[in-house]
């Protein structure tokens, strides 16, 4: 497996910025929650991992995120209405789905309630490519 290099903290005036972007990263397998924490944390993410929507719900409430990242099928709460649950508090971050459903009607609904839909499977460095590109319109 081939990771694009880190990214490199952005410069201001003042010297290299320190904000590290935190990511909130839910899935409920956890060989799939280990292996995702392990790249983007090594490209620099901050990361926590929820294994269900209610524990996500529950970080979300604790933590500010920069963004979510959200497994669709999962139980007993699916992403979307983990999605949904999650938009009910102010300051909601973007999502970005990741799913094994591929379609046109999963896709839609993903991105009537998020910022991205990536299908599995995906290279880590795929969904590092998408989660800068969706900070980056976030900012």
């Amino acid at each position: 497996m081939v990771l694009p290099p880190p990214q490199p903290a952005p410069f201001s005036e003042n010297g290299p910025e320190r904000h590290v972007r935190r990511l909130l990263l839910v899935d409920d397998e956890r060989q799939i929650l280990e292996l995702l924490d392990l790249s983007l944390s090594s490209h620099g993410f901050e990361v926590m991992t929820a294994q269900s929507g209610e524990a996500a719900l529950a970080l979300a409430r604790a933590q500010r995120y920069d963004l979510i990242v959200l497994d669709v099928l999962m139980t007993p709460w699916d992403g979307f209405r983990t999605a949904r649950e999650l938009k009910r508090l102010s300051g909601c971050p973007p999502i970005v789905f990741l799913s094994g459903m591929s379609g046109l009607s999963y896709e839609e609904q993903g991105l009537s309630l998020g910022a991205a839909y990536l299908n599995k499977p995906f290279r880590p460095a795929q969904l590092i490519e998408m989660i800068w590109r969706v900070l980056d319109e976030e900012s």
